[in-house]
């Protein structure tokens, strides 16, 4: 197992590279997993794309539905990671009671949300969507709403308890498998596969993709169960393995902020793709293009941030805030050098990269090509910005301080940056270029704010946040 307590290191305080080795350790695989994640949806894209425009937009809509609902309720499951993490600092047991609760909650958690990505297609109906595209995006959604618990325990419960339990090398090896079965499933169930005249796989069309990633989910969360279970002194380490009801509100009390402040996020962004829509169809492609490569690069700060959460929830429950501070710190810079470089890539290739999503050759793609340049320079500048907000709540939640976090960041969002990226984009005619500049501004704000809070939450002498049940 990786060495997550370095109590090697006896009372001696590890260096700022110690800090750093550490903390690169535990986001490696993470970032893969996430990544990984990432690669399920573009292969689903590109398969579905095949089958016409319809099927990409209906399976799209779907797939992105389901796991933008996910993504915030995986929030809660990130409590399990502090609280492990904390225990383990402390040097006290509990990891098998913290884990159960844990599954516990998400299976609780996937019932309401099978029944509620059940009225998607009666909610798109009264939006005044087509009824073709309304009915297709039920159709796909009645097959991948079953993969809320393969969700919440596959992608969620065990990406954030992996790490904490020193095992996420397992996500290292596993997940990059499981997004290329994935694509295998997905071409397999949607055109149908026959070997030697013997059907294998029936053709389900753009109905077999959210089987696949069914399947695929389910098959993640299993298998990561499986090799957790069969490392050396793990089945020990979460013995006794009963949940309690003690342990899951406390995680709902950690958890339900972090997943809130996810929502107000995600949320934002989807209000801005819909401001986005009224600025004309070139500008909404353009914000589309520039929203994709965004969410790539946010993937590795995203990583480092449950990475920092754990090395931060470690040192918090060892009773040695300035480790905790100097830890949180390190992750702080490690995001603006990550980040850094990647805003250094896309001011230096920004007409590369828009060529690769939009076609030069063709005169129509000139309008959204030219507006693709403008958003991803502005993209860039806000990258640092966007990186050190994600570490900061990491670290912050690695300290069990997540309802004030979950407070600043909402205020960050809706009080300022809602009402500056409609000002910026209509009433200063700035357009979609000033929709990505409000945007730029509110990641900024949260990035100062969680940071200064974080240094008062750490300074000399300021009381522990106490979480331990």
């Amino acid at each position: 197992m990786l060495d997550l307590s370095e109590r090697h290191l006896g009372d001696r305080s590890p260096t700022l590279a110690g800090h750093a080795g550490a903390l690169l350790r535990l986001a490696l695989p993470i970032a893969v997993s996430l990544l990984s994640q990432m690669a399920m949806g573009m292969t689903d894209s590109i398969l579905l794309g095949g089958l016409g425009a319809g099927a990409l937009a209906a399976g799209g809509l779907g797939a992105g539905l389901f796991f933008t609902f996910m993504v915030v309720l995986q929030g809660v499951q990130m409590a399990a990671s502090v609280r492990i993490s904390q225990t383990s600092g402390a040097g006290a047991g509990g990891a098998g009671a913290i884990v159960a609760s844990a599954l516990l909650l998400a299976l609780l958690m996937s019932l309401p949300s099978i029944v509620l990505l059940d009225r998607v297609g009666w909610l798109l109906h009264r939006l005044g969507e087509p009824p073709v595209l309304a009915h297709d995006v039920a159709s796909y959604l009645d097959v991948l709403r079953w993969a809320a618990p393969g969700a919440l325990v596959g992608l969620g419960l065990m990406r954030a308890v992996l790490p904490s339990l020193g095992a996420a090398g397992l996500l290292l090896r596993t997940m990059p498998a499981m997004a290329l079965l994935n694509g295998l499933l997905n071409y397999g169930l949607i055109h149908g596969l026959v070997l030697h005249g013997v059907r294998l796989l029936p053709r389900l069309g753009f109905v077999g993709s959210a089987l696949a990633t069914t399947l695929t989910l389910y098959l993640s969360g299993g298998i990561l169960g499986l090799l957790l279970l069969r490392r050396p002194g793990m089945r020990a380490m979460l013995h006794p393995f009963r949940p309690r009801l003690t342990e899951c509100l406390l995680l709902l009390r950690l958890g339900a902020p972090i997943a809130l402040t996810i929502a107000a996020e995600v949320l934002l962004f989807q209000v801005a793709g819909l401001m986005a829509g009224l600025l004309g169809p070139a500008a909404l492609a353009a914000h589309q293009i520039a929203l994709n490569v965004a969410s790539t690069t946010f993937m590795l700060p995203l990583a480092l941030s449950q990475a920092t959460n754990v090395r931060v929830g470690y040192w918090t429950g060892a009773g040695r805030p300035r480790e905790a501070r100097r830890s949180g710190l390190v992750a702080i810079g490690l995001g603006v050098l990550v980040m850094g470089v990647l805003s250094a890539l896309l001011l230096a290739l920004p007409q590369t990269i828009a060529h690769a999503y939009l076609d030069p050759a063709q005169p129509a793609n000139a309008p959204a090509l030219r507006i693709v340049v403008t958003l991803l320079g502005i993209v860039a500048l806000f990258q640092i910005a966007d990186g050190v907000q994600a570490v900061a709540l990491g670290a912050l939640r690695g300290l069990g301080d997540t309802a004030v976090p979950m407070v600043i960041a909402t205020a960050c969002y809706w009080l300022i940056g809602y009402p500056l990226c409609r000002l910026a984009a209509f009433r200063f005619g700035l357009g979609v270029p000033g929709l990505w500049g409000g945007l730029g501004c509110t990641l900024g704000c949260v990035a100062v704010v969680a940071s200064l809070r974080f240094m008062h939450r750490t300074r000399l002498g300021a009381p522990a946040v106490e979480v331990a049940a």
